[in-house]
């Protein structure tokens, strides 16, 4: 590689050039002599600070190589011949030497850096500077040139942040550092050779601040990332693969094929065209011998044919004046055949067809009938009457599971597309599909990687304007190589895209990977309880234990249990003391003192009335949001109605009911499967996390997905 091509640190000067150029201003002079040393301290006034200024020598504090608060000359020329030991001499030619700063006073330490992501170019980062960085892990992302709301929004999730808000009644100049952040992201993304920056310690006062060290390392070669908007022609194609009036599968074949069952799944479709070379009909249809022999140009091709044939046959098609394809075939890129690939890119972009695949799973598409899915749905569920839910996967074993957790759960499905290798369709393509149609009102998102982060993002935030995105993501874990800087050991790719994420307006269930029942649960809750925009629970039990668990998720979660109004607590208290038995009534008192708290024990001695009155009881609660009801269906005085009467009693509620069955047996599961069949979804775990992102959903968008 050429000299000037390498990544290298900048010297002091240089980084200070080109930071005050965006209104930042670094302190200290960056000199080669002990001699030239001692003449910068006494013009700055003892006491001093001396560094070295070394590309041998990135972490100084942990080499042993900062002295602070040096008083004298004596003192300052002692560290320096150190350093000079340490660094194996100076060298002007080689810009290595010494940086002389004032002492600065105490303040607060932030460290606030910056750093080019390979997927979604500069990224601005804030958080705890000083020795204790890695320690403390605190800091929040901003993506691309960022406004005061970004900064504002960073800040808020950051212990950082609470401490610049005044925390312990400190001052600190916040509006100082919300205009450093910004100056920062304006320098990353006007400057994508500046690889990292990292300016550590900053320290802030109660007017200004000062900074202490600043690091920055320029890479030559850097190129920023490339951003762009969907096409209009993909959309076009995109919407026609999900809108195909007339579908061709090329490879039908006879069931137990792969093209076999691709064709069944696809029954729902009325022009349905099977493409084989010598099969007569498949499943009662007319087969053909070739694109060509049919009777017309078909919407849309599923191919599910060699990786060579697919490229033959997509050419075809696209000059025959064809719409999209979906590709289910294998042997492409994920083989090494890269080459075959790209032939398939080259042939889209030249005939604007887009594709989704190839190696992919394809569409679900529950409102045209569109079905490529290649799992016989008696290995797998059957398509569901549409709903309002979307899911996009980029894996189709992970997509499979999420579909299968639906039909667990008796849930309806609107759209489900598995996008695979995503060559000229990836999941900002079909988000903005998705994010266009009415009557997707809510889009779950499985991903792994971020090829294209920047359009995901710019693509994201008109989505999420209208409707809610909620993603889980893959392959966040790992080792990470060694940086060369404090902000590249925190700001790799995944807190790259929870800023993403944060600045879209995406809900992402877990900073971690997480089991996907957490989403599908959010779902089920979203789609099957009315709105409410509050977060005071209350937890009616029936076993008093399930009751305090919950209780504990209630909070650990951030939602509130609900504090009864005292017309509440004393119709609870009513409703116990009418079940009291005669040699209960003398110590009635002692019984009904805790009734009417929350949570609610119903006793083990509970029946059918006086959990289903305990219910209504609190739905007329004005302090309470949400019902959970913990109930061990195992009681002998609850009897085998009481499902078929839950599901009654749901219907004449106004607030959302969450149901807990506790327990495992062969009978707690067929009562769920009954109200499940009657869409009264229950829940064991998880369930505080999706009932607090369902709530933060419903306040955010005030709109109501059940129904």
């Amino acid at each position: 590689m050429p000299e000037s091509q390498i990544k290298y640190q900048m010297d002091f000067k240089e980084s200070a050039d080109l930071l005050n150029r965006y209104n930042i201003h670094s302190q200290g002079r960056q000199v080669y002599s002990v001699e030239d040393a001692l003449e910068t301290a006494r013009t700055l006034g003892f006491p001093v600070v001396v560094k070295p200024v070394s590309r041998k020598i990135i972490h100084k504090s942990d080499e042993g190589a900062v002295f602070l608060n040096l008083k004298t000359p004596a003192a300052l020329e002692t560290a320096c011949k150190k350093i000079k030991t340490l660094m194996g001499g100076f060298s002007e030619a080689e810009k290595e030497g010494l940086l002389v700063q004032k002492m600065a006073d105490k303040g607060f330490e932030l460290l606030v850096g910056g750093k080019q992501d390979p997927g979604f170019g500069p990224v601005t980062m804030i958080g705890i500077g000083g020795i204790f960085v890695e320690l403390y892990s605190d800091a929040a992302m901003g993506i691309g040139i960022l406004s005061r709301n970004d900064v504002e929004r960073m800040l808020t999730n950051t212990r950082a942040g609470q401490v610049l808000e005044g925390f312990r009644g400190q001052n600190y100049d916040r509006e100082a550092i919300i205009d450093l952040a910004i100056n920062i992201s304006r320098l990353m993304a006007e400057n994508p050779d500046i690889c990292e920056l990292d300016l550590n310690p900053v320290i802030v006062y109660e007017k200004g601040y000062a900074i202490v060290d600043a690091r920055l390392i320029r890479d030559p070669g850097n190129l920023a990332p490339l951003s762009e908007d969907v096409r209009p022609w993909k959309r076009e194609s995109v919407d026609a693969i999900f809108n195909a009036e007339s579908v061709a599968v090329i490879g039908a074949s006879r069931p137990g094929t792969q093209g076999g069952v691709i064709l069944k799944n696809c029954m729902g479709i009325k022009k349905l065209y099977p493409v084989h070379p010598t099969l007569k009909t498949i499943h009662g249809l007319t087969c053909y011998p070739s694109l060509g022999d049919l009777p017309e140009v078909p919407d849309v091709c599923v191919f599910a044919v060699s990786s060579e044939r697919t490229v033959s046959i997509f050419e075809e098609f696209c000059k025959l004046g064809g719409k999209g394809a979906i590709i289910f075939s294998d042997g492409f890129a994920e083989m090494g055949r890269e080459d075959l690939e790209e032939r398939l890119v080259c042939l889209s972009e030249k005939y604007r067809v887009a594709f989704i695949g190839p190696n992919c799973m394809g569409v679900i598409d529950n409102f045209s009938g569109l079905n490529t899915n290649y799992i016989p749905v008696q290995r797998s569920v059957p398509p569901t009457p549409s709903n309002c839910v979307g899911v996009i996967s980029q894996s189709g074993g992970i997509g499979l599971e999420l579909l299968e957790m639906f039909g667990a759960d008796n849930q309806n499905l609107g759209k489900w597309v598995s996008i695979g290798n995503a060559a000229t369709t990836g999941v900002p393509e079909v988000l903005a599909h998705m994010g266009d149609d009415p009557r997707i009102k809510i889009i779950a998102i499985y991903l792994e990687g971020v090829a294209d982060g920047l359009k995901l993002m710019r693509v994201g935030k008109e989505v999420a304007k209208k409707k809610p995105v909620l993603i889980i993501k893959g392959g966040t874990g790992g080792g990470a190589l060694a940086a060369l800087s404090h902000t590249a050991s925190l700001a790799g790719t995944h807190e790259a895209f929870k800023a993403c994420c944060d600045q879209a307006g995406f809900y992402l269930v877990e900073e971690l990977t997480e089991d996907p029942k957490i989403l599908v649960n959010v779902l089920s809750i979203l789609t099957s309880q009315p709105k409410t925009s509050g977060r005071r629970i209350a937890v009616v039990s029936v076993g008093g234990g399930a009751g305090i668990l919950l209780a504990d998720q209630v909070t650990e979660e951030g939602m509130a249990l609900a504090e009864f109004a005292p017309e509440t607590k004393k119709r609870m208290q009513d409703l116990i003391e009418q079940n009291l038995k005669p040699g209960q009534k003398a110590i009635k008192d002692r019984i009904l003192k805790n009734v009417g708290n929350n949570p609610i024990d119903l006793f083990g001695n509970c029946n059918d009335d006086r959990l289903l009155e305990s219910i209504r009881i609190v739905d007329k609660d004005p302090n309470t949001d949400v019902i959970i009801a913990a109930i061990y269906l195992q009681v002998p005085l609850l009897s085998e109605y009481l499902p078929e009467r839950l599901v009654e009693l749901k219907q004449e509620l106004t607030k959302p009911l969450i149901i807990s069955p506790r327990g495992f047996s062969a009978y707690v599961d067929r009562c769920r499967t009954y109200m499940a069949d009657k869409k009264l979804h229950t829940y064991t775990v998880p369930m505080m996390k999706p009932l607090r992102i369902a709530l933060n959903i419903w306040k955010k968008y005030n709109i109501s997905f059940s129904g």
